[in-house]
């Protein structure tokens, strides 16, 4: 019971943390496309008025990771209750609420997973690209290659910007952006561990 419970809970917190990440990366870029529109960089040859987002700005694998934690907070709600029923069933058959409990933890631990290579692949994919001075137009959104939020700001801290307030805020939003990247890793790590724990107490109960 305690470790079936425990584990759920962990992966209930963690999960509602990398989505409250995902919300402020979201906010982020809405407040600066609606409220900021433009950057100025000061560049040696010439000013540029840049505007916040690119042409092609990648999103899918914001709302594939939002999903995994929106899927992972619930599931773990609903782990944390069935746990609390199990007291005392030993050599019984599993319930059906355990049952249903261990498929959709092992939706979501292949849920996860998936959502951990997509998002790796299109950040690496992307992560080595800069915006040229040769390129950028004012108030044209940069029209060279395609990008993720992360990579895009990242390139963005590289420009000479004229607002420090600017840099500092972007800079802010952008470790918020690696931060629920990388905690999809142990979000799937408690995937496997609840499902691992389901699997043993269905095997528990039937002896």
């Amino acid at each position: 019971f305690w470790f079936m419970f425990v584990s759920n809970f962990c992966l209930s917190a963690l999960s509602i943390t990398n989505l409250g990440l995902i919300s402020s990366m979201v906010g982020f870029i809405l407040h600066q496309k609606n409220e900021i529109v433009t950057y100025q960089v000061n560049w040696p040859e010439e000013t540029v008025q840049l505007v916040t987002h690119p042409a092609n700005l990648w999103t899918d694998q914001g709302h594939m990771s939002n999903g995994v934690a929106g899927y992972g907070f619930f599931l773990g709600l609903i782990a944390m209750y069935v746990a609390c029923r199990q007291r005392h069933r030993a050599g019984k058959p599993p319930s059906k609420t355990l049952v249903a409990v261990f498929v959709l933890q092992l939706l979501s631990v292949l849920f996860t997973l998936s959502a951990i290579i997509f998002v790796f692949i299109v950040t690496n994919e992307t992560k080595h690209q800069h915006i040229l001075e040769s390129v950028a137009r004012s108030n044209v959104p940069y029209p060279e290659h395609w990008w993720t939020p992360e990579n895009w700001y990242k390139a963005v801290l590289e420009l000479p910007l004229a607002s420090e307030q600017h840099r500092s805020s972007i800079s802010s939003a952008v470790t918020h952006m690696v931060a629920w990247k990388w905690i999809l890793i142990p979000i799937f790590l408690l995937d496997v561990l609840t499902f691992v724990i389901t699997t043993v107490e269905m095997i528990r109960q039937r002896r």
